[in-house]
């Protein structure tokens, strides 16, 4: 009767942990999407300035644009893009940590090695016979 116990509190621990993992992770998630949108932003209305003073710079000068009125704009931007590019690393990375706690936590009936869909809580496969 004790062993009994011991296994569902094992399976609830886990279920709990698991979901307690999934959890965070999709907060964390929605907060760097929420950061790369910002960045994203930030990095159109860099681009917009600098298209706006590159239009600026010729109809003033009328011939050559210095490149030093641009090297500010041009480094920001490349920083911005870095910054996302770290951010969808981290997702990636998130997404791998979340695919290997639910693979590690059984959802749903029991499949075979066989590829035969059992009933929840058996223990052998019903086409082959295999241990679950």
């Amino acid at each position: 009767m004790a062993d009994i116990f011991d296994k569902l509190k094992s399976g609830l621990n886990k279920g709990v942990a698991s979901v307690s993992t999934g959890s965070k992770t999709l907060i964390e998630k929605a907060k760097i999407n929420s950061r790369i949108k910002t960045l994203e932003d930030e990095k159109k209305q860099l681009e917009e300035l600098l298209g706006a003073r590159v239009y600026n710079l010729y109809m003033e000068m009328e011939g050559d644009i210095p490149r030093s009125e641009l090297v500010g704009f041009c480094e920001e931007i490349t920083k911005r893009t870095e910054l996302i590019n770290e951010q969808k690393q981290r997702l990636k990375e998130l997404d791998e940590e979340m695919n290997q706690v639910i693979g590690n936590t059984r959802i749903g009936p029991p499949v075979c090695k066989c590829g035969h869909v059992n009933p929840e809580g058996a223990r052998f496969c019903a086409r082959c016979g295999s241990q679950l």
